[in-house]
């Protein structure tokens, strides 16, 4: 029994990954599902076909080594931070779904509403409340759809349902509830019951099994029941680790060995259909417009902040999608194609290519560093070009624009927070974008670090099925065992004086687009009643 099963569930499909106890990836399988979109800002899923796609991927994976499927010692979920909503006499969400993504946008006057309240909690995720955590989904949901809250029996993070189906044990991890719901773990009473009383949503903690005591993340959840052991192609009773959010999980896969000596210097980041930094500090700190400090959420008595941009990897996408030179629809090869193409365009023009088209990348708001759900992106450089210039320009002015974006929290980190970061170390999908690795590299203002592994968010939920698998005392050893060989990638000194100007331009734009916000906000107060008349 010395191998281990990772699952990872992403916007759009799910992954396996069989691991050895020293952390090499023997065999890796994956499977989509889809995304359903009933209205504007609903973005949802249904968990039948979440779960069908968890045990194809798993299927799959130990196929490709089916000596090894009876060795397998201990399974670990990881998921994005979607909540499903268990409810009697049929689908909850509108479109038949009971998943809400985590991009779903429906409680954007929610979260505002929250903020107002000014309530202790708000010191946790940076003084504003993001539409994407679970509190103004779920309120939205119960002044919106009073008959489906009535049935509604209980609410889980998507990693939780995954170990829940896989043991038939009700549980909920530490790090789900940290960094998604009004729940505090280092205050003695950790759920924020005067808030929900206050906002009329105060009989949500009564719902399943949201009062009991959560898991640690590497904890056992339970063990696998013969049903879920036959869908996922495993033996019956191995242990299934307590899980953890998918970020969470490519911090661990990247931080790499001495990484408690170097925690305030090493920025990890996971770059996907959004990007997450994760930085760990042993000691308490609070940062504006950055979501945390949670405890607990990874380490046990770790404090942890995630920074982010809402959207990344999908903003790419969009460009392919969208543009009307594109060459087809986004994909791993087209996007590949065009990284290529573009970085032949520098090689011959440098830092002239795409000069005067500039994006500030708030398309769904920030995150991080000024943590305001409703703001939107800006652009410079937008004139009548439909054609192939025009399309490669603008992949790479969303490109660029993501990269000084990542400078610009890591800035802000340093600034507020009193991190020393002077290294990223990248995981996620955007490895496999070699514009987007020069980009960071060039354009941070700190080094590159790569892991040497294929798949970092895999191996960090390997690390954690460790733990439950008894290989290792806790997840500081786990990642002590099983982190792979890195390198450092330092900066080219033409292209960082290029973004060092290319900076200074999204500071500009960033203050303008904050200065429009203001101002729209006040005109959109403005009532219809003290119009003069029609226009």
């Amino acid at each position: 029994m010395s191998h281990l099963l990772a699952i990872d569930v992403g916007t759009l499909s799910a992954r396996a990954g069989l691991f050895d106890r020293e952390g090499q990836l023997l065999a890796c399988a994956s499977a989509s599902f889809e995304l359903l979109t009933p209205a504007e800002h609903h973005a949802v899923y249904r968990m039948d076909d979440i779960w069908q796609a968890v045990c194809r991927a798993s299927a799959d994976c130990l196929a490709q080594r089916p000596e090894l499927a009876s060795s397998v010692a201990g399974v670990a979920f990881d998921a994005t931070s979607s909540l499903y909503i268990e409810a009697e006499g049929g689908a909850p969400l509108d479109g038949g779904g009971d998943v809400i993504c985590w991009m779903d946008h429906r409680g954007e006057a929610e979260a505002a509403e929250i903020d107002a309240t000014g309530h202790r909690f708000l010191a946790h995720v940076g003084e504003a409340l993001s539409p994407e955590s679970n509190l103004p989904k779920l309120l939205w949901l119960k002044r919106n759809r009073p008959e489906v809250w009535a049935r509604v029996r209980g609410a889980r993070d998507l990693c939780d349902e995954f170990a829940r189906r896989a043991t038939d044990v009700y549980r909920h991890s530490v790090c789900g509830l940290a960094c998604k719901w009004p729940y505090l773990p280092d205050e003695a009473e950790p759920w924020c019951q005067d808030l929900l009383e206050k906002l009329g949503i105060g009989d949500l903690t009564s719902l399943g099994h949201l009062r009991d005591k959560p898991g640690r993340v590497g904890e056992v959840h339970g063990r696998v029941t013969a049903s879920a052991g036959a869908a996922l192609g495993i033996p019956a009773g191995i242990p299934v680790a307590v899980g953890l959010i998918d970020a969470e999980a490519g911090a661990l896969g990247v931080l790499g060995r001495g990484y408690q000596a170097r925690m305030n210097n090493l920025l990890p980041m996971i770059g996907g259909s959004s990007t997450c930094y994760m930085p760990f500090a042993p000691d308490k700190r609070h940062v504006s417009g950055v979501w945390g400090p949670f405890k607990d959420a990874v380490f046990p008595g770790y404090w942890m902040h995630e920074a982010g941009q809402s959207l990344s990897g999908t903003a790419l996408d969009a460009v392919l999608n969208q543009h009307p030179a594109s060459p087809g629809k986004a994909s791993s090869a087209l996007h590949l194609q065009t990284a290529d193409r573009i970085l032949k365009l520098l090689e011959e023009e440098g830092g002239a290519f795409a000069a005067t088209r500039h994006i500030v990348p708030d398309w769904l708001g920030n995150r991080a560093p000024l943590g305001d759900g409703r703001v939107r992106a800006l652009a410079t450089g937008i004139g009548p070009e439909t054609g192939e210039r025009a399309f490669l320009e603008t992949y790479y002015a969303t490109a660029r624009a993501l990269a000084l974006q990542t400078r610009h929290i890591l800035e802000h980190l340093n600034a507020n927070g009193r991190y020393a970061f002077d290294s990223v170390a990248l995981a996620g999908g955007h490895l496999h974008n070699p514009l987007l690795v020069c980009l960071y590299r060039d354009a941070t203002g700190a080094r590159l670090i790569l892991s040497d592994t294929k798949e970092p968010v895999l191996l960090g939920t390997a690390m954690v099925a460790a733990v439950a698998a008894g290989f290792h005392a806790d997840l500081f050893a786990s990642l002590e065992a099983m982190a792979p060989a890195q390198k450092a990638l330092h900066p080219d000194p033409y292209w960082r004086q290029v973004h060092d100007a290319a900076y200074r331009i999204y500071l500009t734009l960033f203050k303008t687009r904050n200065e429009i916000e203001i101002a729209g906000r006040a005109l959109e107060a403005l009532s219809p009643a003290k119009a003069s008349g029609a226009i």
